[in-house]
């Protein structure tokens, strides 16, 4: 048993960093292929139309969960035996989370007088980080999101309460989550009948808008409404490989799309700040596999169908923006609150996750 356990552990460690590393070396290759040029150009032509100008349209509100900008949180959540390393029993505790977002800008321009559109490349990478565990501070999860271009066309009014209507359209993003090594290698000590759950899927995105906001020295009023559809419906949003464990352990259902409502309030400018409290609600799947605990006498758990569960997202803060008008140039402070299910790779079984902490972002 102890050279069968050697032989898993060693082989799934290397799995997962063959494929960490290649998904890595692949971002960072289209990172820096893009977002340097890009970037730098968007400083460059701010304001102008053209390529490599940044819209103010088919933006990431505060509140979304999976933004296309950079956030940092330092959050109380609600603990589990599967992301607690250290194995502390605790309900709760303090947990990191890192986005690297971009929405890295292609072209943008007016097509007349009342009608605008832009072309974005976004990408992210959200790192789970229990930086505060003593020995190790292990990732607990990583997810990668990346797509081909986003079209946002826009149309303007003059006066009213209705500023602009958008629609965002997405006809390819890919996602993939990977869970970390050191969580990966307890499941396995532990003998979890289902040690990895592969969490990568391709979908199309369609997002529309009302009043996005274009300037900072006016009251906005900002609603979002979106809808992601899987393109493969059959296989769903996971599945499970038979290296990774018992796939007769997943219920899953035909569930191929997730959606969401978002609000977002800003206040005028004054001296350099506004307030902004930003909302969202989504209903998406919650996955259909067991939570796993285990004890001295064994691995304990209870089968669970896939259905469907409503997530709660709010920002409340001070966001100061800057002098000059870019990429990176407004930072957020704030408190950031979630309910639902665990929004985190394959931990998406769990339900009643509670995240409650300090925000920080750059947009």
């Amino acid at each position: 048993m102890l050279n069968l356990h050697s032989v898993l552990i060693r082989k799934m460690t290397q799995e997962n960093n063959v494929m960490n590393k290649v998904v890595l070396q692949v971002i960072v290759s289209v990172f820096f292929f893009l977002a340097s040029p890009s970037l730098l150009m968007a400083e460059i032509n701010q304001g102008n139309d053209g390529f490599f100008c940044r819209s103010p349209y088919g933006q990431s509100l505060l509140a979304d969960v999976h933004p296309n900008f950079v956030r940092f949180d330092v959050a109380s959540i609600t603990n589990h035996q599967e992301w607690d390393w250290g194995q502390t029993g605790k309900s709760t505790r303090i947990n990191t989370f890192c986005v690297m977002g971009l929405n890295l800008p292609i072209w943008s321009g007016q097509l007349n007088e009342k009608l605008s559109l832009s072309v974005a490349l976004p990408m992210s990478t959200t790192i789970w980080l229990d930086l505060f565990e003593p020995v190790t501070a292990p990732v607990v999860n990583t997810d990668y999101r990346i797509a081909l271009p986003v079209f946002t066309l826009t149309r303007h009014f003059d006066k009213g309460f209705v500023r602009n209507l958008s629609v965002d359209i997405a006809p390819y993003k890919h996602e993939s989550t990977h869970l970390g090594d050191e969580m990966t290698l307890q499941r396995v000590e532990n003998m979890l009948p289902l040690c990895r759950v592969n969490v990568s899927n391709h979908y199309s995105e369609i997002v529309f808008s009302l009043n996005e906001a274009d300037s900072d020295d006016r009251h906005w009023h900002t609603f979002k409404a979106g809808l992601m559809l899987l393109w493969n419906a059959r296989r769903g949003w996971y599945f499970i490989d038979a290296t990774d464990g018992d796939a007769a352990l997943a219920q899953p259902r035909f569930s191929p799309w997730e959606a969401y409502l978002q609000y977002q309030y800003q206040s005028p400018k004054k001296h350099n700040f506004q307030w902004v409290v930003s909302a969202e609600v989504r209903n998406r799947a919650l996955y259909g596999y067991p939570e796993f605990t285990w004890l001295a006498d064994g691995v304990h758990y209870e089968m669970q169908d896939e259905s469907r569960i409503f997530t709660y997202n709010l920002f409340c803060g001070l966001r100061f923006c800057g002098k000059r008008e870019g990429v990176f140039s407004r930072m957020s402070v704030g408190l950031r609150l979630y309910h639902g299910n665990n929004p985190y790779g394959q931990f998406r079984n769990h339900k009643d996750f509670n995240h409650i902490g300090v925000c920080v972002t750059f947009e």
